[in-house]
């Protein structure tokens, strides 16, 4: 890394967690999510007195002294009768996540690949829809649909922690991370911990990173196919259902070296004329129709 890059990448704490970094990380963190955390804090009162809390906040993180506190936890049932589980951290600790999810953004950006849609900058469904369609005109007519299976849940920490201090510069972000992934969830007689889970302000951050890896490998071993993956949800378009079958192995096999398993119950190897279902759109043929009739298209 060029020194200005370093320099770029590893501010000193006191310019990454100034005033005006936790205004604005507040601004952020106030449009999403009003459920307090388990201090009971809501918005309304964490902005009634915000320079005092954004100040203390920052005492704390610039001496060394703050803590997470403990998330609360609750469940939503899945589809497949699963229960997934979804963290609430209090404000405070959305507030400190959301400034170093802006200082990961430019850095993790300018890692990522092409193929990876989910949660990034400049980047939404849309565009992962388009580059499926451009995959089927181009002959890549035979789809792998799939998604990872219980991926959030199942990001094995020492695994990830590796890989930040590989890509992070910054040993003051990369302490605050790992405080926030061991962080205790609160009122469980359990040890869990909040790992990567979602409701986390950078959770989807430390997703992309972690399967950033699967990215390149499947890349390195397929480059004749096409990758699109939109967080854990993923297809890998090909020209011949032999190639699809070999990337169903080649996904898998990669999916094992992080310690990640393919959603088999969702898994299967398809032709565009028989139609799938991905990120909400059905494709079939050349039509794509989304969850909203009113948004049928068909390409000319």
């Amino acid at each position: 890394m060029a020194p200005t890059e370093q320099g770029k990448f590893d501010p000193p704490p006191e310019a990454l967690f100034s005033m005006n970094a936790l205004r604005r990380a507040w601004r952020l963190v106030r449009r999403n999510g009003a459920s307090p955390g388990t201090d009971g804090v809501t918005q309304e009162q964490f902005e009634a007195n915000l320079d005092l809390e954004l100040n203390r906040l920052r005492q704390q993180i610039l001496g060394g002294t703050y803590q997470p506190l403990p998330v609360r936890r609750f469940y939503v049932k899945k589809t497949s009768g699963k229960q997934r589980p979804i963290s609430i951290w209090s404000m405070r600790d959305r507030v400190a996540q959301r400034v170093a999810h802006d200082y990961l953004t430019p850095l993790l950006e300018s890692l990522f690949l092409d193929c990876s849609y989910g949660f990034r900058l400049g980047r939404s469904v849309e565009h992962a829809v388009q580059a499926v369609i451009q995959a089927r005109d181009s002959g890549l007519v035979w789809v792998l649909d799939t998604d990872i299976g219980d991926c959030f849940d199942s990001i094995r920490l020492d695994l990830l922690t590796a890989q930040l201090h590989r890509v992070v510069p910054s040993p003051f972000v990369l302490k605050l991370i790992e405080l926030w992934l061991y962080t205790p969830v609160g009122g469980r007689q359990s040890n869990e911990i909040a790992g990567v889970s979602q409701g986390g302000v950078i959770s989807p951050q430390l997703a992309n990173l972690y399967l950033h890896r699967f990215d390149e490998m499947v890349i390195a071993a397929l480059p004749q196919v096409r990758l699109v993956r939109f967080a854990d949800d993923f297809v890998i378009l090909c020209r011949s259902e032999q190639e699809a079958a070999w990337s169903l192995d080649v996904a898998r096999r990669s999916l094992e070296n992080l310690r990640l398993a393919l959603n088999m119950r969702k898994t299967r190897l398809v032709h565009f004329d028989e139609g799938f279902t991905f990120l909400g759109f059905t494709f079939k043929g050349r039509w794509h129709q989304a969850a909203d009739p009113q948004s049928n298209k068909e390409e000319m």
